[in-house]
């Protein structure tokens, strides 16, 4: 009877052994799960981290490119601003100028075409006088052969009369066309230079985002190698 109680214990100590040694190593095997489950997490977490911290850092790059484009395109924009005002400016003086160098000739002309008849009045009775006493000096016609040539000189007198005031116009319309075609000229010559102007500052300003351009791809492609060895880092310290 002893004897079998004995046994019962030992039986009931090597159950409870045994099942003291599953329960142990089910807890270990939870433990371990969860520190595995935990340090997956730890190094997921992280791996996020320092790719936020990455794309951080590119998003940097790109937003301070775009801000100093920016800059750039507003910085040339004002300047094509006072560019154009002054250009328009420079029009507007040129279009004065042009103006009063027209009003100034047809100043001239005015004058001219006011002394013209005083001038030709003076000299028709100067050269008609001189022509009576030609007729007599050494005509023997008659009186009224004398006053049919007088007649005849007085017509000649204003034909040539007529026909300098229509030189005169004739030269004066040559004149307005050559000081218009002038003007014409310096309008052409001015527009010309100021589109020259343009065509440079756009040149300037082409070339200068283009530097910009560049040189943010070589600093990016400086950061993207930069990080290559980072990342290397940093996965081994996420495998350590």
């Amino acid at each position: 009877m002893v004897l079998q109680e004995q046994q019962f214990l030992n039986r009931q100590k090597e159950g409870m052994a045994l099942a003291m040694s599953a329960i142990t190593l089910e807890n270990k095997k939870e433990i371990y799960g969860k520190e595995r489950e935990f340090l997956n997490k730890k190094q997921q977490l992280l791996r996020d981290r320092e790719a936020c911290i990455w794309d951080l850092e590119e998003r940097h790059l790109q937003e301070r490119h775009q801000l100093m484009k920016q800059q750039l395109k507003d910085q040339y924009f004002l300047q094509r601003h006072e560019l154009l005002r002054k250009h328009d400016k420079e029009q507007e003086q040129m279009q004065r100028y042009n103006q009063r160098m027209i009003e100034q000739l047809r100043l001239r002309q005015q004058q001219e075409r006011g002394r013209l008849p005083k001038v030709q009045r003076s000299e028709g009775k100067t050269r008609m006088a001189m022509y009576k006493k030609s007729l007599h000096i050494s005509s023997f016609s008659s009186a009224a052969e004398q006053r049919e040539r007088i007649k005849q000189f007085s017509q000649q007198e204003d034909r040539r009369q007529k026909a300098e005031r229509s030189q005169q116009q004739q030269k004066h319309d040559h004149q307005l066309m050559e000081m218009q075609a002038q003007c014409d000229s310096n309008a052409r010559e001015l527009q010309q230079l100021q589109n020259e102007k343009c065509h440079l500052l756009v040149e300037h300003e082409t070339q200068k985002l283009k530097a910009l351009d560049d040189g943010h791809m070589l600093m990016l492609r400086d950061w993207r190698e930069k990080l290559r060895p980072r990342k290397k880092v940093s996965i081994k310290e996420l495998q350590s």
